[in-house]
């Protein structure tokens, strides 16, 4: 469920076996156990696909706090480096999402002028948010960015992208992720609903035939 809020992590979210080693101690709101019951809902989807069967036949709710204990619990060592501390909040058709982001890790990839000049004097790790909508239908999804601000200071959502696919970039993903470009859905889910603390993955019946 994408650095884009949900849109960035449905992309990279994969089954992560963490094992049973000692595990840490979860933030404050967070828990092994909601990140563990993603986890498990994750792997099943991905066993009855490659089985040949739809991967649900049941809509599949997920709560903000196991989407957030999931995020950081389990996909963290997963998520680029240059972005830490990924919440995402859930509202009826509307996301937020803040983090942190190492601007120094993305400053030598973009413009020097234009809209980026105004993040010239700032450096090191800066708190970043989005706010707008999701829209995610016919198997694709899409965020819509009304509001981005990086160190609080409001920037065009195209320079936002622009630094989210810096900060994104990987062997297997070289151009990073297009926060405002359109997504397939993965696990051939055909909706995503946003509700009050919580969403809401729909799939067609015959997915996976």
């Amino acid at each position: 469920m994408s650095f884009a809020p949900l849109g960035l992590v449905l992309l990279v979210a994969q089954a992560a076996n963490l094992g049973d080693s000692v595990r840490p101690k979860a933030p404050p709101g967070l828990s092994w156990e909601d990140a563990k019951q993603i986890e498990e809902t994750v792997a099943r989807l991905e066993r009855r696909l490659k089985a040949g069967k739809p991967a649900s036949r049941e809509p599949i709710a997920v709560s903000e706090r196991q989407i957030n204990s999931y995020v950081t619990l389990t996909l963290a060592p997963k998520i680029p480096p240059a972005i830490s501390g990924l919440n995402l909040h859930f509202e009826s058709g509307r996301l937020a999402a803040n983090g942190m982001l190492d601007l120094d890790a993305v400053r030598s990839k973009l413009p020097t002028n234009g809209p980026s000049s105004l993040l010239s004097f700032l450096s090191g790790i800066v708190p970043v948010a989005l706010k707008g909508r999701l829209q995610g239908a016919n198997g694709q999804g899409r965020v819509e960015v009304e509001e981005a601000t990086v160190a609080g200071i409001s920037l065009p959502p195209a320079l936002l992208s622009q630094i989210v696919a810096q900060a994104t970039r990987s062997a297997k993903q070289p151009q990073g992720f297009d926060l405002l470009a359109p997504f397939p859905l993965p696990w051939t889910a055909r909706s995503v609903r946003l509700e009050a603390g919580h969403a809401v993955v729909e799939f067609a019946p015959d997915a996976g035939r």
